[in-house]
């Protein structure tokens, strides 16, 4: 779940006995529900050609490969941004040893506007307070 404007770290990751320390053989693709390239990492590194709706918002954690986390964080977000993605991780079908796994997340973003109780019953005071204050000053003005 995240805001307009925030980031939100979409989870895809396996047990790190999978990866044994062959982060090269594995391949991760990340998803959005209507099969837009967000993310791919083919062994260790992140390809480039992301879609133009994700490019500059989406930054993953190198450092975290080698333990089977390749979640990723989807930054500046925006009202479109709320559906659910896929992550597919596989390692390499040349391998001998094959492995696949789906990761599906969903997305919430909520707006900037979103206030809470406490903030409704301050607005409405100041609102009340500005209405008498301009009933005050308008009996002023037109009782000469």
């Amino acid at each position: 779940e995240g805001f307009v404007g925030d980031s939100a770290i979409l989870f895809c990751s396996i047990p790190e006995s999978e990866i044994q320390d062959k982060i090269e053989v594995f391949e991760v693709h990340c998803r959005d529900d209507e099969g837009k390239k967000v993310c791919d990492i083919i062994g260790g590194s992140i390809a480039e050609d992301q879609k133009p709706k994700y490019k500059d918002r989406v930054e993953t954690f190198p450092e975290e490969y080698k333990k089977g986390n390749f979640s990723i964080k989807l930054s500046s977000l925006q009202k479109t941004d709320a559906r659910k993605y896929h992550c597919f991780i596989k390692r390499d079908i040349t391998s001998h040893d094959t492995f696949q796994k789906e990761v599906i997340t969903e997305l919430h973003v909520k707006g900037v506007y979103n206030l809470s109780f406490i903030d409704n019953i301050v607005t409405g005071i100041l609102f009340f307070m500005f209405v008498a204050i301009t009933f005050c000053v308008a009996r002023v003005v037109f009782s000469f």
